[in-house]
């Protein structure tokens, strides 16, 4: 379908039937053949944010109560800034009522941007914070080890791990934590 419509406007590639995985995917090309696949994904993290800061807004939009009017004035001030194609988007999301729907569509749309640029999200637990020296480190071994061009750190804080490190990454756990080290060492000293 995509390729068949090159050229043509987002809102004519995408119809209310699809889900979000294949709204992010023809959004995803649309953006690959402008060129703007990374300022729509920065965009799209900006409307991620806006979404975490107002939890009410999906039913905002999707209350039949709310004028038509509050609710295309909102999204307005919501997409002012951000480029035409963004704008239109979600637009469309929004004629389609599938604005509870956006954060799948951008997280679908980060899925693609991701694989395709080869950036990596770890995962991160560690007991205390870690520094910059060590978190440059992790990136350097693990860009090696999953062949990425791009290591995000999500880093958590949990007083349980006693010390070290645990990496999950796309389904692999590397746990360098002392528990888990210490549990292993019991085990050999019980047989």
């Amino acid at each position: 379908m995509i390729s068949t419509l090159k050229g043509w406007p987002i809102q004519m590639r995408l119809n209310s039937n699809m889900n979000p995985s294949q709204l992010a995917k023809a959004f995803y090309y649309n953006a690959i053949e402008n060129d703007t696949e990374d300022i729509v994904f920065d965009n799209l993290m900006d409307v991620r944010q806006i979404y975490y800061g107002n939890s009410n807004l999906s039913d905002f939009f999707n209350n039949r109560d709310v004028a038509q009017t509050d609710k295309e004035k909102i999204l307005s001030e919501m997409t002012e800034n951000f480029i035409l194609d963004v704008q239109q988007f979600v637009q469309t999301i929004y004629d389609f009522r599938k604005m509870n729907k956006m954060l799948s569509i951008i997280h679908e749309y980060e899925i693609l941007h991701d694989h395709e640029n080869r950036t990596v999200i770890a995962k991160v637990t560690t007991a205390v914070p870690l520094q910059k020296v060590q978190e440059e480190k992790l990136k350097e071994v693990f860009s090696k080890r999953f062949n990425a061009k791009k290591i995000l750190l999500d880093k958590i804080q949990d007083s349980s791990v006693i010390g070290g490190v645990i990496v999950e990454i796309e389904n692999t756990v590397f746990d360098g934590s002392i528990r888990t080290n210490l549990e292993k060492l019991e085990k050999q000293i019980i047989k």
